[in-house]
């Protein structure tokens, strides 16, 4: 069975984990200072040096170990970044040579040298990372040194990054910021909005500090982290004994997953900056829906409220959207649902009311002396939201409620890294900007996420947020890779934006379909456009945005094709909510590098990624390109616009790629469910109708499996209010068998699917299909599509043959 981690930033969501999970939470579990001796029983190792330092190694599970280093008299902090308990210690601790050696079922070892306190991790009898138990503190910095065993192993993570793929021989700040107008070769992007002091490695592990204040992570022959913190940092060395699927299912797991996402979130949706009156927003959908676009979504940028210097108001402008309530109903009536903006500050001349109110109760952030600390944003003076201020989280959380209670379905949370942070600034909890600025945008998204936890229990939740760190996924934010330039150059970074991201627990990375920031002498470029949209098809959320010109319709040269890609979006929302459940079942990202699940496959490419385990998308990103260089892994892979092709990795060739084609590939065996049927939104979708195209070359095994739920309920993976469809594929020289099973059950589920099967472009002569020895129709097009229909229930398998002449 798998676990899920939710908040624990309230008492409610510690139930929902005790529940799930078995463990009860306990402060003394959680903070770091539960110190034991070493103990077979309790896997727990404690060194004391000579010079009175102690470390302490603490398995939290087979694959976690914390490590926590402190000297005489230093205080310890409760963990910053993770919500795993410490589960049941299965492993084993025995001496030997002066040392502690742990052993643990995932194969993970650690050897402490109980003199010198170093520590050593180990797959079995090979050495992966080693720390010499030294700490350095200097100029108001700490260091902690890991060397790792390996010098050809690759790094990635650290949140969003998007400078390079690969992090070998990089210093990473960890501090959030702003970029706007970036592209790619702009070194401003190694340091982006939402870092994330966690890295994984090829050789199967990864490294998460705890720790949010300002700090360096250098990616060295010897790992260096320096940090601004007051306090001792430890880390957590993650075992992923399959790799890096594995590292990043248990670094989610100690970190927290996310919760499944609302249905509509993964359809279309529109933004701008910015839909300025109510009568725009009609308009704006109107428009969509009469060119035959699909579309869930609507993102209301700054002028809800009415203008820039308005920020922080929080209320309805009634000039620009006379009766909002009713807007907002509309919309919902016709499957669109609303997402609204908010930022950290109060606008001293628009919002001065609140501004007021704010101050002499002591919710915005002060100075070291008590004084209000105002910050100059781009809008002009203002005041600071102090999220560490527990009456300013409650202020905060009855606004977003009362606009709930209005009807607005989702949040923007824009400028969170915060934007502007002077470091002249105490924060309520006593901790500086350079202590708090990373951990802000975690504690702004959990004041949303707790509110609809506790008074909308049965809504699901999108947060778009730009800022936080370490943890960020578990409060059901989808991130966006901000104010990208709308060029060539804005597109190229994003795949490995996504990657890095989703590598650092964050899954729903997205991008500003289209580009943000125009150039005013050349604010549209078509083809540009069509090309990210190619590649929005293929990201966790397609949501086009940009400062002018964002909506499909501008392009009328390229209705037919951009109406076609966006309806795919819809065609693939079957596979598409599977990549979610994965998400929230293991902790996989809905983008993945090439090797993450085969180790053998490049480690290196920064234009190709795979679309979970079945897809491998190749958009094309370079201007006026054609065609473009693709590699593909080991094994077979069909071309999915050309499915009479095929290639045998590994293997790079040219591949023509016209600018109405995206390159896509197909493992061999996959199965790839649709909804081959018209939506007007995702309020259309059936899951009692589903076209399953499978792809079987030579001989081979495969199998997939399929997710349904009622797609509303918060709680379905908790209480096991699921379905799972499970295709098991068998291709030999006489025959190819498909056995399918459904098993579960969820309120409103069908009590039967229709399963119209393509198998495309197959090579094999069918001569009979027959399904639980039953013969059935099937038919064979010119293209060799072989197709027939066939109907699932659960608790009654299908066993389907096809045989071969």
């Amino acid at each position: 069975m798998t676990t899920f981690v939710k908040s624990l930033s309230n008492t409610k969501t510690m139930n929902r984990f005790s529940k799930l999970t078995g463990v009860t939470l306990s402060a003394a579990m959680v903070a770091i200072c539960a110190f034991s001796s070493s103990a077979t029983g309790t896997g727990v190792i404690t060194a004391t040096k000579a010079d009175g330092t102690t470390v302490v190694v603490n398995a939290l599970n087979d694959n976690i170990i914390k490590v926590s280093n402190f000297a005489t008299g230093e205080k310890t902090r409760e963990s910053a970044s993770a919500i795993l308990d410490k589960q049941p210690f299965n492993g084993t601790v025995s001496s030997e040579n002066g040392s502690s050696i742990m052993t643990l079922p995932s194969g993970l070892t650690v050897k402490v040298n109980m003199t010198t306190a170093d520590v050593t991790f180990s797959k079995g009898n090979h050495p992966l990372l080693h720390d010499d138990g030294v700490r350095t503190s200097s100029h108001d910095l700490r260091t902690l040194s890991l060397v790792p065993s390996s010098a050809a192993e690759v790094y990635y993570g650290a949140g969003e990054r998007g400078h390079s793929l690969k992090l070998n021989g990089d210093t990473l700040v960890m501090y959030n910021r702003q970029n706007y107008g970036y592209t790619e070769g702009d070194q401003r992007i190694s340091q982006m909005n939402i870092c994330v002091p966690f890295f994984v490695s090829t050789s199967g592990y990864g490294v998460l500090y705890d720790d949010y204040a300002a700090a360096k992570l250098i990616m060295g022959d010897t790992i260096k982290y320096e940090t601004e913190s007051r306090l001792p940092v430890s880390y957590y060395f993650i075992y992923g004994d399959d790799g890096i699927a594995g590292v990043t299912g248990q670094y989610t797991l100690l970190t927290g997953r996310q919760d499944l996402p609302p249905f509509w979130s993964l359809g279309y949706i529109t933004s701008k900056y910015g839909y300025k009156t109510q009568d725009e927003t009609y308009g704006v959908i109107d428009t969509l829906k009469r060119d035959g676009y699909p579309v869930d979504g609507v993102v209301l940028d700054l002028y809800w409220y009415g203008q820039e210097t308005d920020m922080g108001r929080l209320e309805w402008n009634k000039e620009q959207w006379r009766d909002h309530k009713k807007m907002l109903a509309d919309l919902k009536k016709e499957g669109v649902n609303t997402v609204i903006i908010s930022q950290p500050y109060i606008n001293k001349i628009g919002a001065i009311d609140n501004y007021n109110a704010l101050a002499a109760k002591g919710m915005l952030t002060k100075n070291a002396a008590g004084e209000i600390n105002d910050v100059t944003t781009w809008v002009g003076e203002a005041g600071m939201f102090d999220v560490a201020n527990p009456d300013t989280r409650r202020w905060l959380r009855e606004r977003y409620r009362t606009l709930t209670d209005e009807g607005v379905t989702g949040w923007w949370g824009d400028l969170g890294e915060p934007e502007v942070h002077p470091e002249t600034i105490v924060h309520a909890n006593g901790e500086t900007t350079r202590e708090y600025h990373n951990e802000y945008g975690n504690v702004w998204s959990s004041i949303i996420y707790d509110l609809f936890n506790d008074e909308y229990p049965d809504t699901r939740l999108m947060t778009l947020m730009r800022g936080g760190t370490a943890g960020l996924q578990r409060y059901s934010v989808f991130p966006w890779s901000t104010d990208v330039s709308r060029s060539w150059g804005g597109l190229q970074p994003q795949v490995k934006i996504m990657l890095n991201s989703g590598m650092s627990g964050l899954g729903y990375m997205s991008h500003d379909v289209g580009g943000f920031a125009i150039d005013p002498e050349h604010p549209t470029d078509p083809k540009l456009y069509v090309r990210w949209l190619q590649l929005g098809v293929f990201s966790p959320v397609l949501r086009t945005h940009a400062q002018k010109f964002a909506e499909p319709y501008h392009y009328p040269q390229y209705t037919s094709l951009l109406r076609d890609l966006i309806k795919m979006r819809y065609r693939w929302l079957p596979y598409n909510y599977t990549l979610a459940y994965e998400n929230s079942a293991q902790g996989y990202p809905l983008v993945r590098p090439l090797n993450f699940t085969d180790k053998s496959a490049a480690d290196s490419l920064t234009d190709e990624y795979m679309w979970g385990n079945e897809v491998l998308v190749a958009p094309v990103i370079q201007q006026g390109a054609v065609k473009r260089s693709v590699y593909l892994p080991a094994g077979k892979w069909i071309d999915w616009n050309n499915p009479a092709v095929d290639y045998t990795g590994p293997v790079d060739f040219s591949y023509k790629a016209p600018l109405d084609i995206i390159p896509l590939f197909i493992r061999n065996g996959s199965f790839i469910p649709q909804a081959a049927y018209e939506m007007e939104n995702t309020g259309d979708y059936n899951p009692a109708s589903y076209t399953i195209l499978y792809f079987p070359r030579g001989e081979v095994k495969s199998s997939y499996t399929l997710f349904e739920d009622d797609r509303k309920s918060t709680s379905s993976l908790e209480k096991g209010e699921y379905a799972l469809i499970t295709f098991l594929g068998e291709a030999t020289k006489d025959k190819i068998t498909i056995s399918v099973d459904a098993s579960g059950y969820y309120p409103g589920m069908p009590a039967q699917r229709e399963l119209d099967f393509i198998l495309p472009a197959l090579p094999e002569k069918i001569s009979a299909v027959s399904v639980n020895g039953v013969k059935t129709d099937f038919t064979t097009t010119s293209k060799k599509d072989v197709k027939f229909s066939t109907k699932i229930s659960s608790g009654k398998p299908l066993i389907i043959e096809l045989l071969t002449k």
